[in-house]
């Protein structure tokens, strides 16, 4: 938890005015060390999956199935590792080295790392109705509100705490109801769903033989695409005496987002290492000794993104 502040409160102290902040030399540096973090990651562009197949009736083994992904999801409820984070717009292509932790419908966390000695220079905390960000170098706390402006102003991606917190987890939940389910297509060896939501649709691509969830895309009323989501490269996990597969490689897609305009966005996150459902895991986030408050939501598109 926060020091000193309840869940839902502001952080107490001073603000600076914003131009002024922006312009330190010490904040050019802090920007500086986030453009070269993990300059040496590992991380690749992945290309998009088309999903196609043959519409099918859904079956008692095809509804199994889809009863198997949820409740995986549902076993799985925090993450705490170590990963390459890749950011791609139209106009940005940065990487990052972060300690990720978050907990399903509670916080997230970044610890962001820079240069070979992997130096933390920024610390993120995404809450339910709030988000701050410590500029570690110049002890300044920015915090705002959490939607989905702000979370593209210091992620680069324009997306839902919810979304993006499951995203990160590497399994779903899929709170849907069988009788949600709208029609089935098989091919090339994988089954697809498609699930009727109150805001449009849902479609999740299902690999049968290791029984994984390894897409899923979002669709408005209008009929268009605004999410998709891939998880590659799975590994087993032993997690409280039980067997779990989770993807080492998840990649966000987002379409025609605001600041940078249409075009794609990405979000790739490769872990490197994690722990599952660690005993006792609490993500806390400590205010540091006399930092100075920035309001978030008056500052424009942060420069490191």
């Amino acid at each position: 938890m926060l020091d000193g502040a309840p869940r839902s409160g502001k952080l107490q102290d001073d603000e600076p005015d914003n131009e002024d902040m922006m312009n330190k030399p010490g904040m050019l540096f802090f920007l500086f060390l986030l453009s070269v973090a993990a300059g040496c990651s590992s991380v690749s562009t992945v290309s998009r999956v088309e999903w196609s197949g043959e519409k099918v009736p859904l079956t008692p083994e095809l509804l199994d199935l889809y009863k198997d992904i949820g409740r995986e999801a549902s076993f799985v409820h925090a993450v705490d590792g170590y990963a390459d984070i890749r950011v791609k717009t139209p106009r940005k292509d940065e990487k990052l080295y972060c300690n990720v932790q978050v907990e399903r419908a509670r916080d997230a966390r970044f610890i962001v790392s820079a240069g070979i000695l992997g130096w933390p220079v920024a610390d993120m905390l995404i809450r339910q109705d709030s988000l701050f960000v410590h500029d570690m170098i110049n002890n300044l706390i920015l915090e705002g509100k959490n939607n989905e402006d702000n979370i593209e102003k210091i992620i680069g991606v324009h997306s839902g705490f919810n979304l993006l917190s499951e995203a990160l987890l590497g399994i779903m939940s899929v709170p849907e109801s069988y009788k949600s389910i709208e029609s089935v297509r098989i091919g090339s060896g994988k089954v697809s769903y498609t699930v009727r939501l109150r805001s449009g649709k849902k479609e999740m691509l299902v690999n049968p033989d290791i029984r994984v969830l390894e897409g899923l895309a979002l669709i408005d009323g209008s009929g268009r695409r605004t999410v998709d989501i891939h998880f590659r490269n799975f590994e087993e996990l032993t997690v409280n005496r039980r067997q779990v597969k989770v993807p080492r490689e998840i990649d966000m897609m987002l379409h025609n987002r605001r600041y940078d305009g249409a075009g794609e966005h990405r979000l790739i996150v490769v872990y490197d290492e994690r722990n599952i459902n660690p005993p006792g895991f609490r993500i806390r986030f400590s205010r540091p000794s006399r930092a100075r408050l920035v309001n978030l939501d008056d500052v424009g598109v942060l420069p490191w993104l």
